[in-house]
């Protein structure tokens, strides 16, 4: 009751005029759920390989940064084929939706591939670009990971063009169910290769290894067996279509860009934090992790946002996408405020999970409320409001703003404060949360502005004949 109070007090409604309750939480339950198990699994992980010593905490982070800035590119990939499924299937346009659904892991497949034979002959020189500073054993150790993670990369391509396409139609607990399996795969066979065997970086990568081939496999039929929902046959699957192809990828452009300049900063930024020594790289991980737990719910409004709001462009229908992106922010800042307030008490029993170098325990729990406050404020209008202007077609927007508040505050302030000044990990981290708020306040006046549906006629006049 005092829940349901609250909603209407805030203005939070989960239905639309073309689409129901029971339709919004049938995507956004699933997707929640893998968030939660994604970030308690990359958790757990953290924590597992900090029993092989700061050394190897640290160049699984610095790797990390930088895998999680390729994999964005096939991820985006993906999110572009939710984006253009779910508006084939809002607008009734079902004989195209095997076309796409084809193109889409075609799409992610290419991609994926070729960012593997790029980096595995780049590897060396990235990591001496990026992380020359570090310690000779961290450095030896991120060859080895990055090498390993790269060899994963057309697997794991092809599961996140499935993941998107599934997404697209509504069908989110089967992409769930494909990412809870890959990701259970991957932890059962850390406790093997990490914890029982000690095999460290090198077990990492045999579990990497093993949960995505059999991911392929899972998820592949897991889109069998929704054959007919996309008019899915062999000739599609076989057959590369170019034309499709071409498409896909300039509608994921956007997505891709966005996800690359935020997540290049963050290798900017962990070029700074490897200045400032191993133990402060293995804080920062450490702080990361923690960090993350609280922005499972409000990442899991964003990914869901997409479809709903695909669907409702394809209906027609702007008055529920701006009523449902509304309620999404709102409701993912109450969330977030609220888990936030839960883990303060268990922070001690965090540390001693991760087992932290002790000076730096202080350092990681001031980040922790830094994020507290930021996320209370900035988060929502950050995260998850440009999810909906993405799904709009607003993505070049979205994409600019990124950028520019990017390497303004977020990398040139945090190193003035941060390096120039000599406050550190803390002032790096500042500038960070900063700018959260600016990037925010800056989607939030578009979106009020309504400018956005002028992008929606550019992209009709682009999309290729139908099939």
């Amino acid at each position: 009751m005092i829940l349901k109070k609250l909603k209407n007090k805030l203005g939070i409604s989960l239905e639309g005029e073309e689409i129901s309750k029971s339709e919004i939480l049938a995507i956004l339950w699933p997707v929640i759920i893998d968030q939660f198990f994604l970030i308690s699994f990359n958790f757990i992980n953290t924590a597992m390989i900090s029993s092989s010593g700061a050394a190897a905490i640290s160049a699984v982070n610095m790797v990390g940064s930088v895998n999680v800035f390729l994999v964005q590119i096939f991820v985006a990939i993906g999110l572009g084929g939710t984006v253009l499924i779910s508006r084939a299937y809002g607008s009734g346009d079902i004989r195209r939706l095997g076309r796409l659904t084809a193109s889409v892991i075609h799409s992610t497949l290419f991609v994926g591939t070729i960012l593997m034979l790029l980096f595995l002959f780049l590897h060396q020189g990235v990591l001496r670009l990026l992380f020359g500073s570090a310690e000779a054993s961290v450095m030896n150790s991120a060859k080895l990971y990055f090498v390993g993670v790269l060899l994963s990369y057309p697997a794991h391509a092809v599961i996140e063009g499935i993941n998107g396409s599934l997404r697209g139609l509504g069908f989110t607990r089967n992409s769930l169910k494909n990412s809870l399996f890959m990701n259970g795969v991957y932890l059962l066979s850390n406790f093997v290769f990490v914890l029982y065997l000690k095999l460290g970086i090198m077990g990492l990568i045999y579990s990497l290894f093993i949960s995505r081939l059999l991911g392929v496999l899972f998820a592949s039929y897991s889109l069998y067996l929704h054959r007919r929902n996309y008019r899915l046959r062999k000739k599609e699957i076989l057959k590369i279509d170019g034309q499709m192809m071409r498409y896909i990828l300039q509608i994921s452009l956007p997505f891709a860009a966005e996800s690359l300049f935020f997540h290049g900063g963050k290798i900017v930024m962990q070029m700074m934090v490897v200045s400032l020594g191993t133990a402060y790289i293995a804080a920062n991980a450490i702080a990361g992790s923690w960090v993350q737990i609280a922005e499972i719910i409000p990442s899991a409004l964003g990914t869901s946002l997409v479809p709903i709001v695909g669907q409702s462009v394809g209906r027609g229908n702007l008055k529920d996408v701006k009523k449902l992106t509304k309620s999404f922010i709102r409701l993912g800042t109450v969330a977030i405020i609220a888990i936030d307030a839960l883990l303060l008490p268990f922070f001690p029993l965090a540390m001693n999970l991760f087992k932290p170098v002790p000076e730096t325990i202080p350092v990681i729990f001031k980040m922790y409320l830094m994020a507290f406050v930021m996320h209370a404020f900035t988060w929502c209008f950050s995260f998850v409001l440009p999810s909906a202007l993405r799904a709009v077609g607003d993505g070049k927007f979205t994409s600019k703003v990124s950028l520019l508040t990017m390497w303004i505050f977020r990398i040139g302030i945090g190193y003035i404060v941060g390096i120039w000044l000599g406050v550190g990990l803390l002032g790096i981290y500042a500038a960070m949360t900063i700018e959260w708020g600016i990037r925010g306040f800056i989607f939030y006046r578009r979106f009020i502005s309504n400018r956005w549906m002028e992008q929606l006629e550019l992209q009709k006049k682009t999309a290729p004949r139908k099939a």
